[in-house]
């Protein structure tokens, strides 16, 4: 089995597996009739922000000690994702959000709100978590195959992921239904994985196209962009929704959040398709 081929199936472990987890906590909710929130503690809010992180690093490792070499670098990434990335995008975002406070004040769907959540937070995300990658391993003789850009930019992504749910976990105020919390928390790590994948194809592009300088620093800029603009339009949808009713809106989010975030996981995996029908490039001479 190739290093594609076990992404591909450690992501559609991750997949089910974030499903079964959503499934197993309504269940607990049910059977023990359990109508009110829980007390989220530091350390609660940590294993479930961990939970589906965990999930995709253990099937990916020990799929890859089966039937491949391992590079042994996804966990430092994710970890890179986690307290570098993560708490560089939200300075960033925490430092703009005084200049744009009146787009901000603007309604939930208005034209300013969606321009400040792809131009200045969702880019704020996607290029922290591709700086913690470009800057570590574009470079490293551990990046040497096309799919390593998928691989290291999910681990990232995961990692900014479980940075951020923790982060909203903690903004709950202390109480939140377990149901909601684990569902936020999966939603959450789908959907980064996936916009960060995007990303990673069009690193892998850069670094191994013979293509001239100019198309591969286009792709890398395309990519960045199309990351951005998924991640804006999920965050700027999912406050829209939650500036709904209460009762209504957890049903409204979970749905579109695991659509959205599932429609984007799709989209890699077809576009990772396109790894499994060629034959891997030569590695260039140099790289950037």
């Amino acid at each position: 089995m190739s290093r594609v081929r076990i992404l591909v199936a450690s992501e559609f472990v991750m997949l089910a597996g974030l499903l079964a987890l959503v499934g197993i906590s309504y269940a607990i909710e049910a059977i023990f009739s359990v109508d009110t929130p829980i007390e989220v503690r530091p350390i609660s809010a940590l294993v479930i922000a961990l939970a589906p992180a965990l999930l995709w690093l253990a099937s990916f490792h020990l799929r890859e000690l089966r039937e491949a070499a391992p590079k042994g670098h996804v966990v430092p990434t994710f970890l890179f994702g986690a307290f570098v990335a993560g708490p560089s995008a939200a300075f960033i975002i925490d430092l703009s959000a005084h200049s744009f406070e009146p787009a901000l004040n603007f309604s939930s769907m208005a034209l300013e709100r969606w321009i400040y959540a792809i131009a200045i937070a969702g880019m704020a995300q996607e290029l922290a978590v591709y700086l913690v990658v470009r800057y570590s391993l574009y470079t490293s003789p551990a990046f040497d195959e096309p799919i390593d850009g998928l691989v290291y930019m999910s681990a990232a992504g995961i990692g900014f992921a479980s940075y951020e749910s923790y982060q909203l976990l903690q903004a709950t105020g202390g109480e939140i239904f377990l149901s909601a919390a684990v569902s936020q928390s999966a939603i959450t790590t789908l959907g980064h994985a996936s916009f960060a994948g995007i990303m990673g194809l069009a690193m892998a592009h850069a670094k191994f196209s013979f293509a001239r300088h100019v198309h591969r620093s286009t792709a890398l800029v395309v990519g960045l962009l199309a990351a951005a603009i998924l991640n804006g339009t999920y965050h700027a949808i999912m406050d829209s929704l939650s500036a709904q009713d209460l009762n209504s809106s957890l049903w409204k989010r979970a749905s579109f959040g695991f659509g959205f975030a599932a429609g984007a996981f799709l989209l890699t995996a077809i576009l990772v398709r396109g790894l499994l029908e060629s034959p891997p490039p030569a590695q260039k001479a140099a790289d950037e």
